[in-house]
């Protein structure tokens, strides 16, 4: 599938959707009834689930989350480019968080679209497909319950306290709609189910795809193009990611080892070729890539944040919005680790005051050049959900939290003896010292990837800045307590986004349920 037509797509960046959106017809379509009765009808309903993923891992489904945690400074020039999260001035009507919610609401409409007719091929009530178009059908129905399930587990990180299996049965999950039912009575919207029965559906929705994938079909094209495929490997890859939310270290560690035991994708320690995972997209490591072409199969250009409106002539002249702040720096060493010079760039910036100097700007988004050929299409790279790295991150942290510090110990230095050039492994003396060098580990690995502020929420721990610049004059009012002065305590409540006033305005079945101190 090395193009993926526009099909059935789902305009993800269009704001204000609320509660019936989520039983709505997909745009461009006629009733369900009438349309899903042939095979490329399935195949057709299908190519828009794979054009969502553009938006959904690119921009500030990225990137808001990003900017909330503690890795970042806006420069002088920043613009409030995702300024509200920055500043954690998080309100019930933030125009992003709407767009979010609304976008994964969306995307499971689109997935029930599709379940609710493939339930009526698996009835019997639609028939006249033979083996083969059964077995393709069959497949379809397994990206779909990945794709609801990616989108419920998305809903439940942002719009839901940690999980806790003590407790889950009583916090509050988001509104669980299963069925295609488009309706215009709001007395028929679903309220929040509870955390426990939010995760329950995730999991049992990963099964499902497992179960149905079980026999991989090799596509239409004859190739078993892994990359830009939904793939068991990507459902495991994700079942792992969940587990380790829902602290099931057991299910974690099994997900995650067997793609580390299957030597699918093995590691490298080689600069240029892990540079290539960021700038070329060579898919090195990756479980699953999001394909993107120029001019029209793009998603957003996360660099441009990194380093400002690419101007071809004058490259100096580019301003930035963000750059890294100086105990970022300070974790790798610039010598030996290629992560670094994967990751940074030097530029000198001259800001809109006249102040100027020479910086490391993030440079994990550089832009691929096939997808440059003008100047609003530079900094894009496909996006990589899944890749290798995470799951030996995953594999360390559950065993360490199972007790089991020698396997802990094993998958972090297996991961920076292929990152560290002359890595000698590491020893710990106990469980809090390892925990520590895990985190920090994945802190530097996953950077910029949409795991920081998340990972913080996950662990109990709050946010802070640290105001330690890399410049102050190129700083956004260096110290400032909204900006890199911010200090946020675990557990405060902004760790949990709002449910968007306009879903709470629509559906009556949220009274009461939204998240606390809204």
């Amino acid at each position: 599938m090395k193009k993926i037509h526009i099909l059935f797509t789902t305009l993800l960046a269009a704001a204000g959707l609320a509660s019936c959106d989520m039983e709505k017809y997909p745009y461009n379509s006629i009733e369900e009834s009438l349309y899903m009765t042939q095979l490329d009808d399935f195949k057709a309903a299908r190519y828009g689930l794979y054009s969502n993923y553009r938006a959904l891992t690119t921009g500030g489904y990225i990137l808001n989350s990003e900017m909330q945690a503690d890795d970042f400074y806006a420069t002088i020039d920043y613009g409030n480019y995702f300024g509200s999260f920055y500043r954690w001035d998080i309100q019930t009507g933030n125009g992003d968080i709407e767009t979010m919610w609304s976008a994964y609401y969306s995307t499971i409409a689109r997935c029930n679209y599709y379940l609710d007719s493939y339930a009526r091929v698996t009835s019997g009530e639609l028939t006249g497909f033979d083996d083969a178009a059964l077995q393709e059908i069959n497949t379809y129905a397994a990206e779909a319950y990945f794709t609801r399930a990616f989108s419920y587990y998305q809903l439940a990180v942002n719009f839901c306290h940690p999980y806790d299996a003590s407790t889950a049965a009583n916090e509050l999950g988001v509104p669980l709609q299963l069925t295609y039912a488009p309706t215009s009575d709001n007395s028929l919207y679903p309220g929040r189910s509870s955390l426990q029965a939010t995760y329950a559906q995730i999991v049992s929705d990963l099964n499902e795809a497992a179960r149905l994938y079980q026999n991989f079909y090799a596509f239409a094209d004859g190739r078993e193009d892994r990359l830009y495929y939904i793939t068991p490997d990507a459902i495991t890859a994700l079942q792992a990611r969940v587990a380790l939310q829902m602290n099931d270290y057991t299910t974690a560690i099994n997900a995650s080892t067997s793609l580390i035991n299957s030597g699918t994708y093995p590691l490298t320690g080689d600069a240029e070729t892990y540079r290539g995972i960021w700038e070329l997209d060579n898919g090195e490591e990756t479980i699953w890539q999001i394909y993107m072409s120029n001019p029209n199969e793009l998603g957003t250009a996360n660099g441009l944040y990194f380093h400002g409106q690419r101007i071809p002539n004058a490259p100096e002249t580019q301003t930035p919005s963000f750059f890294p702040k100086q105990p970022v720096i300070d974790m790798y060493d610039q010598a030996n680790d290629i992560r670094f010079t994967s990751f940074f760039t030097q530029f000198t910036y001259t800001a809109s005051t006249g102040a100027s100097g020479t910086i490391w700007l993030f440079d994990k988004y550089p832009g691929n050049p096939t997808m440059g050929t003008n100047s609003d299409n530079y900094y894009v790279n496909m996006s990589k959900p899944f890749r290798i790295a995470e799951q030996y991150l995953i594999a360390a942290e559950a065993y360490l939290e199972s007790g089991d510090l020698s396997n802990a110990t094993n998958y972090l230095n297996e991961l920076r003896s292929h990152r560290i050039t002359g890595y000698s492994n590491e020893s710990f003396g106990n469980a809090e010292t390892l925990r520590t060098a895990i985190r920090t580990e994945r802190h530097k690995e996953l950077i910029g990837e949409g795991f920081r502020f998340y990972d913080l929420k996950r662990w109990g721990m709050g946010m802070d800045r640290g105001n330690d610049s890399q410049n102050d004059d190129l700083t956004f009012g260096p110290g400032l307590i909204t900006g890199s002065g911010l200090s946020i305590p675990a557990g405060d409540y902004r760790f949990t986004w709002p449910i968007p006033q306009a879903e709470m305005d629509t559906n009556p079945q949220l009274e009461g349920q939204q998240n606390p101190d809204y």
